[in-house]
């Protein structure tokens, strides 16, 4: 007697539900796309309207609510600052102002990091440190700049460290804080596991401290280059800080709002760049409403 075999039947309702299910997910993602760039859309045309508001109330208030000798107008601030640039002057002073907040941003970066994760590692040399460290995050960063010029001279070295002393204190205090709240139960597993304290600093501490790290690094950005801009104006013969410095002792308002966008530009772009590393070291997280 032979026996009869039976093809098993497709699975015809399983398939179609993988089907549809693939087409919710591919609706959802289409659908938070354009959820996005409205959001976005609506966020620059917002961004603008302010802006040209500014602008306009600006140029209406100079010479009539406030003395155009004090105020100026976007009218000759553009005209300045066009001027600077096609001389080329504003370009000679800004690479030194570029090397200044760039040396000193990534240096303070780079110490505060090896700092934090040393004590990090090491607790009783924290316990021993903090007061010290607390002490001199105290002390006024302006009142430093003095100092500064004294012991280092005129040249760029005293700009270098003021302005990697305006990152250090800020860095190192967030990401020490993002090191201390790993959580204890994740560090004994690794710990079982037979991590040793540097691998445990580096695959599982410092990935943990990564949002307080670069959150650091946004809200430093500004502060490199208050130190390399305050350094400029106490001592020195280039940079934006100086050029500013130089035009104010004119009564030039015009040039000296011109120096500011500059560095309000400038200040931009770099925010902008550590944004996109934010969001490179940060994909897994859902990007906030700030970030869109």
């Amino acid at each position: 007697m032979s026996e009869t075999h039976t093809e098993p039947l497709p699975d015809l309702a399983g398939r179609q539900a993988r089907v549809d299910e693939d087409r919710l997910q591919r609706d959802e993602l289409a659908r938070s796309r354009r959820a996005r760039r409205r959001s976005t859309t609506w966020t620059l045309t917002w961004r603008l309207v302010l802006l040209g508001a500014l602008l306009v109330g600006w140029y209406v208030a100079s010479g009539r609510l406030v003395d155009s000798l004090f105020a100026s107008n976007p009218v000759d601030v553009g005209k300045a600052f066009g001027d600077e640039v096609s001389s080329g002057q504003l370009w000679y002073h800004l690479r030194y102002t570029l090397l200044e907040v760039a040396v000193g941003y990534c240096a303070g970066t780079a110490i505060a990091l090896a700092l934090a994760g040393t004590l990090s590692i090491f607790p009783t040399a924290h316990r021993v440190l903090h007061p010290f460290l607390m002490a001199f995050y105290a002390i006024p960063k302006i009142a430093i700049a003095p100092l500064m010029i004294m012991w280092f001279g005129l040249g760029l070295t005293p700009k270098f460290l003021l302005s990697g002393i305006f990152v250090f204190f800020v860095v190192f205090m967030n990401t020490l804080a993002g090191l201390r709240s790993v959580s204890p139960s994740l560090i004994n597993v690794a710990r079982v596991m037979g991590a040793s304290r540097p691998q445990l600093l580096l695959k599982v501490v410092f990935p943990s401290a990564i949002p307080n790290v670069l959150t650091a690094m946004r809200i430093t950005v500004p502060e490199a280059m208050v130190g390399a801009i305050v350094g400029e104006f106490i001592a020195g013969n280039h940079g934006i800080g100086y050029l500013i410095n130089s035009a104010s002792n004119q009564y030039n308002t015009a040039a000296v709002f011109a120096g500011i966008i500059a560095i309000l530009v400038v200040v931009l772009i770099m925010d902008t760049l550590v944004t996109l590393l934010e969001r490179r070291l940060m994909r897994w997280r859902p990007p906030s409403p700030t970030e869109r």
